[in-house]
């Protein structure tokens, strides 16, 4: 694949940004799984599943992770952003009773040129960032946004390694800077208290010859009771997440047809505006009038094709505002492990922990949740208990 023998000079900078966000998921995704997502499980003694993520786009299977027999999964393969176009993983597997689990949070983006001739083009999905942020700095941003306690930073030993030979693969036109920082946090699930580690990893590319950036954040979670949280005992799950080795050569080859499109594309375009200049100069001196209608016809053209394109770029732009502000919300549930639940006597609708499948609740607004689907409070004496629907 010599794609570089195939770039023209007026499209190489567009093409190597998008060579750059290729290459910066491929590198993120790579290096997590080396690490180790920092998730923590044991099999138990019931035995232990394949959980598998399915690409929707390719129907494809992207990811796979091994769970004890009994949990539940929750996965989808999240697509890109405007500054990075790869998709990633979001997950999330827990015990019955949801107090042990693991969650993968949607991938953050930013990026940010330092050419003045060329500007980084991003969108309301990214980051506002315009320097590379330190994994602790996205891991204080983490706390504060999911609310919980801070307790302390926890080590994270492996990481010099993998940064030394991250460096090692840097080349004259691209480098590549990784970081990762962990710590233990605490909230309560009810009234049981709980411990988590949070997992915060950042890895940043720069692309030397056009001086674009490009960096990537992605957070996982862990979580137990406390007092019952291990690194030790659980950590041979970490091992088996793995990246679908077909999937990800089918992806690549699709990048690189794309990058290979568009400088052909670009070529074409020089070659088909060389040959109508030569055209229109040997017909103007014997049929200025006839080139002159013909330029008018062309023009009354480019200004249908104009308003077409921008007509349909609104209504794209409408449907993308609509599709992010939808996305956002069911994000932010999903990060501080909210549930939806509408009253079906009301019409009211509220959110409370995921954690648990069922909600009651009774005419005085007194809400009871639990796993049991046999778990009825009606008859105890407490009033009268409505099942709440979950919504989404």
């Amino acid at each position: 694949m010599k794609i570089g023998k195939r770039f023209g000079s007026g499209s190489f900078s567009g093409v190597a940004v998008l060579a750059v966000a290729a290459v910066l998921v491929l590198t993120v995704l790579g290096v997590i799984l080396e690490l180790g997502l920092g998730l923590t499980m044991n099999a138990s003694a019931a035995g232990t599943r394949v959980a598998t993520i399915t690409d929707p786009i390719l129907n494809m299977q992207a990811y796979s992770i091994t769970i004890p027999a009994n949990w539940t999964f929750e996965g989808a393969v999240f697509p890109g952003t405007s500054c990075n176009d790869g998709p990633s993983p979001v997950f999330r597997t827990t015990s019955p009773d949801g107090l042990t689990g693991i969650k993968s949070l949607p991938r953050m983006d930013w990026k940010w040129s330092d050419n003045p001739n060329i500007a980084a083009k991003t969108g309301p999905d990214c980051l506002p960032y315009k320097q590379e942020m330190r994994a602790v700095d996205m891991l204080k941003y983490m706390v504060g946004v999911l609310e919980v306690e801070f307790v302390k930073e926890e080590p994270t030993p492996e990481l010099a390694e993998a940064q030394q030979r991250m460096a090692a693969q840097d080349s004259p036109q691209l480098m590549t800077r990784i970081d990762k920082a962990r710590a233990t946090v605490r909230y309560h699930i009810n009234s049981i208290a709980i411990q988590e580690r949070l997992n915060v990893f950042v890895g940043c590319t720069t692309f030397k010859l056009t001086r674009q950036h490009s960096c990537a954040a992605s957070v996982s979670r862990t979580w137990a009771p406390e007092g019952k949280y291990s690194d030790e005992s659980f950590r041979e799950i970490s091992s088996t997440f793995t990246v679908d080795q077909q999937w990800t050569a089918e992806r690549q080859r699709i990048v690189i047809q794309k990058i290979n499109d568009m400088s052909e594309a670009s070529m074409r375009a020089i070659r088909q505006m060389g040959d109508e200049a030569m055209r229109r100069s040997k017909a103007q001196f014997n049929a200025f009038n006839q080139a002159q209608a013909m330029r008018q016809r062309q023009h009354e053209q480019f200004l249908a094709s104009m308003q077409r394109g921008t007509d349909m770029s609104m209504a794209r732009a409408t449907e993308s505002a609509n599709a992010r502000h939808q996305a956002a919300d069911d994000w932010c549930d999903y990060s501080l492990d909210l549930q939806k639940r509408l009253d079906p006597r009301t019409g009211e609708i509220t959110k409370d922990s995921s954690a648990y499948n069922y909600t009651w609740v009774n005419e005085q607004g007194k809400r009871v949740q639990t796993n049991d689907v046999n778990a009825n409070p009606n008859g105890n004496g407490t009033g009268n208990w409505t099942l709440q629907e979950n919504v989404r």
